[in-house]
């Protein structure tokens, strides 16, 4: 799928949000429809507009093979990175989480040095300590630590 395919489903979907809108707020009392009645038609007059205007040039260009393809991998990628994180501060707590997660995606994705990782990660965990301090954060419990 291509990113003009991508944007055409987005534009769409923002279309028939702003219909909805539109006609929901006919349900409305009179003085309580004047402002989601008017933005929602406009909005689905330019969103319609956009929506006409992108299938146009589809439809004129000849070469579809020449679009680069959109890149999936890498947000699923980084989804697990997040997803990891949360369930190591899940198992043993926030800052040890913290601690081999930026050092690990320091290392790995952003291609850090070693000590450039170690010095980095330290920088943030004096920043979560300072600031758990001062707003006196209650951070979640691990399972495993019980810290």
């Amino acid at each position: 799928m291509t990113k003009q395919t991508l944007n055409v489903i987005f534009t769409f979907c923002i279309f028939i949000v702003f219909v909805w809108a539109a006609v929901t707020a006919l349900t409305f009392s009179r003085l309580a429809q004047f402002f989601p009645l008017y933005v929602s038609i406009v909005g689905s007059i330019l969103s319609g507009i956009y929506l006409v205007r992108e299938v146009v040039k589809i439809i004129k260009q000849k070469e579809q093979d020449s679009h680069p393809k959109v890149l999936i991998v890498k947000p699923i990628i980084y989804t697990g990175w997040i997803v990891g994180y949360v369930i190591t501060i899940y198992l043993v707590g926030l800052f040890v989480a913290s601690t081999i997660y930026l050092i690990a995606f320091l290392l790995v994705e952003s291609k850090f040095t070693f000590i450039k990782a170690l010095y980095s990660t330290g920088i943030a965990l004096v920043i979560i300590t300072v600031l758990s301090n001062l707003l006196n954060i209650a951070w979640p419990q691990s399972v495993l630590l019980g810290i």
